[in-house]
């Protein structure tokens, strides 16, 4: 009976199995060759290009909630059928950064928030319900950070809102859906 190599654990890390080195040519400067010359370390504030589209965010009978950091593509779309789509993009959108959204709600809200500072634009259609901006106080004063954000809601029998909200203070009731 032939003895099997040992499984990689804390005493013997990687032994029985390939070595596996990862593709780092993400990492050069366009135009570097390998090898040469240093490749500049990734700072905390560069952040990753954003996806243009993605996958549709959908509801039947119940919400679609998004919160804290979540990888949003550059334009959203989602629908909404007796349901809610729920939205928080306050550790999502950067400044100067531009964000689409589009909703199709049949009998559902579509409730947004943003960082303070955004600049937000709502087109679309609602019928039999409202549609609105709306500001805590305490972010009515706050310069212009050139984020933006154009929401495009086609919306029957539902509410569209988006609110210009700070981090670490109590929602009001109605979103406590987000996170503080």
């Amino acid at each position: 009976m032939t003895q099997q190599p040992p499984l990689p654990g804390p005493q013997t890390p990687g032994e029985g199995l390939p070595e596996i080195v990862p593709d780092q040519s993400y990492l050069r400067l366009p135009g570097q060759v390998p090898g040469q010359g240093q490749v500049p370390a990734q700072t905390p504030g560069h952040l990753p290009a954003r996806r243009e589209t993605d996958e549709p965010l959908v509801s039947i009978l119940g919400d679609v909630v998004r919160t804290g950091r979540w990888e949003a593509p550059r334009k959203i779309t989602g629908y909404a059928l007796l349901g809610n789509l729920k939205l928080d993009l306050r550790d999502v959108i950067v400044p100067g950064e531009t964000l689409e959204v589009s909703a199709w709600a049949l009998m559902g809200d579509v409730r947004v928030v943003v960082p303070p500072g955004t600049h937000v634009e709502v087109k679309g259609v609602t019928v039999m319900g409202d549609g609105r901006t709306e500001a805590d106080f305490d972010t009515q004063d706050v310069a212009p950070t050139g984020a933006r954000l154009v929401v495009n809601v086609n919306n029957l029998m539902g509410n569209v809102r988006v609110r210009t909200m700070q981090r670490g203070v109590k929602p009001p009731m109605g979103w406590r859906w987000v996170s503080k």
